[in-house]
C-alpha cells in the first residue's frame, strides 16, 4: 500500500471517543468513526495519507474521505501537515 500509517495499523477492538465528539451535533456518523480512527492510527505513527488510499480503507469514495477531513479541520479536531521529507505520502492527518 506505501502508506506506513495503513500498512501498520491494527484495528482496535475498542476505542475511546470522548462524548465530545460521540455527541457532537455537526458530526455524521462516518465522521466520528472516521475521528476516532485516525486518533487510533496517529498513535502509530503520522498517518501519512492519501485520500484514494483512505476512501479503499473506509470503504467510501475519495470524495467523502475529503469531505471528512475538511469538516474536522473546520471543526478544529485534526490539522492536515505537509511532509515534505517523505516521496510518497506528504501529507498527513494530525489529532488536535
Amino acid at each position: 500500500m506505501g502508506n506506513a500509517c495503513l500498512q501498520e495499523y491494527e484495528p482496535q477492538t475498542s476505542i475511546e471517543l470522548h462524548k465530545s465528539i460521540r455527541f457532537h451535533p455537526e458530526l455524521s456518523s462516518g465522521e466520528k468513526m472516521f475521528y476516532a480512527e485516525i486518533c487510533s492510527m496517529s498513535k502509530v505513527s503520522k498517518c501519512h495519507f492519501s485520500a484514494r488510499k483512505l476512501s479503499k480503507y473506509f470503504g467510501v469514495s475519495h470524495p467523502t474521505i475529503t469531505k471528512w477531513v475538511k469538516k474536522l479541520v473546520d471543526l478544529n479536531l485534526i490539522e492536515v501537515g505537509i511532509d515534505y521529507k517523505n516521496e510518497g505520502y506528504k501529507q498527513f492527518l494530525t489529532v488536535k
